[in-house]
């Protein structure tokens, strides 16, 4: 991976702005979105102090002038209804409703801490955890709340280093005793925290599974032999997670939560557990898509299987889409067969935009080639002739429903609603069901798009919609 600019910072977010560069953005309203500059290095202090919980502050990676997300965007709810909103959002979006959900999640909005912590929070749900921890960082570490959160991310981009030094000289800033026993022996002194453990087990402070792991952390002739404890992949902790790597069990990432993800992307992993990575991110809009492309050719795939075959199918696509002289329709055919995942090839499409755009799909008479530019970048056709083509190459409606859906975007727009959390969550939930085959739920999320101005957000959807989903 040295190979990436963007990871030569340490623990650098995986570059939040370049979520809104990606060239196949949906504009959020009906001004084109404004060109952003780079981020400076964020700050590595965090200062651990008092800070009034109903103090309201801006927080965000993105400017809101540039995201074009209101900065009253997530104040409208409790931190903790926004929380169990977030948290239980469908993963089952389109490309354009998962860019708006995390462009809004990054951008600088108002809110008090625990309105940052909701959104690092779903951040880190969704696998985005340096763009979490850079936003925390934002915040004052100030009491157990926000102590958790931003250890549970530093356990999860490996800036344990920080947040152990934090923790050794703030130590009400936790509860957690297993914690602060990692964290005396990582970054203070190993004698005292041997004394720790050996005084908390006697006390009984720790769960089994969490003792042994302990146990064998803190001293090298148990964990020689040491037999690592059953455990529930979906269960396991950041903390447990890091015991098991200090212990040289390593646990395999692919079978983790999404959260534990972008781990996968560090030297020294292999390149097959990097692209499994970045498929599982990039699908759901948490890895920039120039990333993904950036993995896909950072080897020579000469083994069998399915993963090694859509290595291959980018490779040779992207050596054809370099020159625009050749023919690239049976290396196009070649790789939409391969690449099952729609989301994948969505997410190529965008990668690839500029290269896609430079052919002629009419001359060419080709639908993949048509489709791909339509995925790769929005209000690149007109909408309504782009719409009853796909309808005529996939028929995703039937003619009456293509009626419905196409009559909703000439209807006039009476009764606006704000651009504001609770109206975009509903909207996407919405768009979720429709991809489960609720077609009337697909036409209420785009009148919800539209009442908050967003026509060609609405409009992308719509289009992406009539490609990736499958005929029910």
């Amino acid at each position: 991976m040295s190979a990436y600019p963007l990871f030569a910072q340490e623990n650098a977010p995986i570059s939040a702005i370049d979520w809104l560069s990606q060239p196949g953005l949906a504009p959020v309203a009906e001004e084109p979105v404004e060109k952003e500059s780079r981020p400076t290095n964020s700050q590595n202090k965090i200062t651990v102090s008092k800070l009034d919980i109903l103090e309201n502050k801006t927080f965000g990676l993105i400017p809101s002038e540039i995201s074009n997300i209101p900065t009253n965007f997530w104040t409208e709810l409790d931190s903790d209804t926004l929380m169990q909103l977030l948290i239980n959002q469908p993963r089952s979006g389109l490309p354009a409703t998962d860019d708006l959900l995390v462009r809004a999640l990054l951008a600088e909005t108002s809110g008090n801490t625990g309105v940052l912590l909701s959104r690092a929070e779903s951040l880190i749900d969704r696998g985005a955890t340096k763009a979490a921890f850079n936003l925390i960082k934002q915040s004052e570490i100030k009491d157990e709340k926000s102590f958790e959160m931003f250890a549970k991310v530093s356990l999860l981009t490996g800036n344990i280093k920080q947040m152990c030094g934090i923790l050794n000289g703030a130590r009400h800033l936790s509860k957690n005793d297993a914690l602060k026993v990692y964290c005396q022996s990582d970054s203070g002194s190993s004698m005292t925290a041997k004394i720790s453990y050996i005084t908390l087990q006697a006390l009984g402070a720790f769960e089994p599974k969490i003792s042994n792991l302990l146990a064998a952390y803190l001293d090298p002739d148990i964990s020689h032999d040491f037999v690592p404890p059953d455990f529930d992949p979906l269960e396991i902790t950041p903390l447990e997670f890091q015991l098991y790597n200090s212990i040289n069990r390593p646990i395999p990432l692919k079978n983790l939560p999404i959260k534990f993800a972008s781990l996968d992307l560090e030297d020294p992993v292999s390149w097959a557990n990097q692209i499994n990575a970045a498929e599982r991110l990039v699908k759901i809009g948490s890895l920039p898509t120039n990333l993904l492309l950036q993995i896909y050719n950072n080897g020579q795939a000469s083994m069998p299987g399915k993963l090694w075959e859509r290595v291959r199918s980018v490779q040779a696509l992207h050596l054809v889409l370099s020159d625009p002289i050749i023919d690239p329709i049976n290396e196009l055919n070649k790789f939409w067969d391969i690449q099952k995942d729609k989301k994948l090839v969505a997410a190529l499409a965008r990668a690839w935009s500029d290269k896609l755009l430079e052919f002629d799909a009419t001359a060419i008479n080709s639908k993949v080639l048509f489709q791909m530019q339509v995925l790769s970048s929005s209000n690149v056709f007109p909408f309504e002739k782009t719409m009853q083509k796909l309808q005529e190459q996939n028929k995703p409606f039937s003619p009456k429903m293509f009626e419905v859906i196409r009559n909703t975007f000439k209807k006039r727009i009476t009764t606006p609603i704000e651009f504001r959390a609770v109206n975009i969550l509903r909207a996407m939930r919405l768009i979720s069901e429709s991809l489960d085959g609720d077609l009337l739920a697909l036409e209420k999320g785009i009148n919800l798009y539209r009442a908050m101005g967003l026509t060609p957000l609405a409009q992308q959807l719509t289009l992406e919609y009539m490609i990736m989903a499958k005929n029910k």
